[in-house]
């Protein structure tokens, strides 16, 4: 089967495009779209439902034989994209959960009501996210963009109150982020926290990209993924952590009861302190095992295009 992923994100695909070039699959993936990728393969995603959709569902029509899927995220909800699209061009809308699909429906109403929709969670590949090993310590890693819905403000809160409560624990946090910040009075907000507490200033390391996240986690001896952001439609990142065994602290938002167990979820900054404790890495890491599974995505994915044969 000749399959094109257009990934502009080009991460949340990178696995599945793996397990499908594994499966035998003709698989090519891009970051834009054109009217040939559409008209030359049996299956063409759009992930997320960004500009190369929203313009080119109005520009042409979809070839008969092609099976055209939309994955949706949080971005797509929030930001009006599911709402510029013809919905004439795609076979089939997916989304990651529940909450996210609700929440669409709610803001869109009858633009997607008759388009075909299916829940296809996020998946991880166990092999490749290896087991931390060692005790469990003090570093905490904080993972994210620098915009107000990922709300680092609100994780250096939680941690200078860890840190305020627990003083002669060596805590530690480490931000790994993309150094885009947005808006500029964010920027100027977080950072005069930070000079206003010169010991929570003291205790962060600060890192623009690495080549590897799982290198990365295992090189700064992570032992907590402290989760502040305001919306998710999955967590990737939170699923990556738990598959090596490292617990994550979750804000409670929308949905996140429905994807993860309660007890790493947090309403307060109280509750959130009183979460870094020891834990066992194993069973975290079989949460994910047990639902988030690379093959259990992509099983549903060849369930989903099956349909259309």
């Amino acid at each position: 089967m000749k399959i094109y992923v257009i990934d502009s994100w080009r991460k949340h695909w990178t696995e599945g495009i793996e397990w499908w070039r594994s499966q035998g699959h003709d698989v090519k993936t891009g970051i834009y779209w054109g009217p040939e990728i559409v008209e030359e393969n049996d299956v063409v995603i759009f992930h997320p439902v960004d500009n190369n959709l929203k313009a080119g569902s109005h520009k042409h029509k979809k070839p008969k034989n092609t099976v055209v899927i939309a994955e949706a995220v949080d971005i797509d909800i929030y930001a009006g994209h599911l709402g510029a699209v013809d919905w004439s061009y795609v076979d089939h809308l997916v989304f990651m959960a529940k909450h996210m699909q609700d929440f669409a429906a709610r803001k869109y109403g009858a633009k997607i009501a008759d388009v075909p929709q299916t829940i296809i969670p996020g998946g991880i590949d166990l092999g490749k996210w290896t087991l931390r090993q060692g005790e469990i310590g003090y570093n905490i890693a904080w993972i994210g963009r620098l915009w107000v819905p990922k709300d680092v403000f609100g994780a250096l809160m939680v941690f200078n109150e860890l840190i305020n409560k627990r003083p002669t624990s060596p805590w530690r946090l480490f931000l790994l982020h993309d150094n885009k910040w947005h808006p500029e009075w964010y920027k100027n907000h977080t950072l005069a926290y930070l000079e206003a507490n010169p010991e929570l200033k003291e205790r962060i390391e600060w890192f623009h990209h690495v080549p590897d996240v799982n290198v990365w986690l295992d090189e700064m001896e992570i032992d907590y993924l402290l989760q502040t952001s305001q919306k998710e439609a999955f967590g990737y990142v939170i699923a990556q952590a738990a598959a090596k065994g490292i617990k994550p602290i979750i804000r409670n938002t929308n949905g996140a009861l429905d994807l993860w167990p309660g007890g790493w979820i947090f309403d307060t900054h109280d509750e959130a302190v009183g979460m870094f404790k020891p834990y066992d890495r194993e069973s975290i890491r079989f949460r994910v095992a047990a639902s988030y599974r690379l093959f259990h995505r992509m099983e549903a994915f060849d369930a989903l295009i099956a349909q259309y044969a």
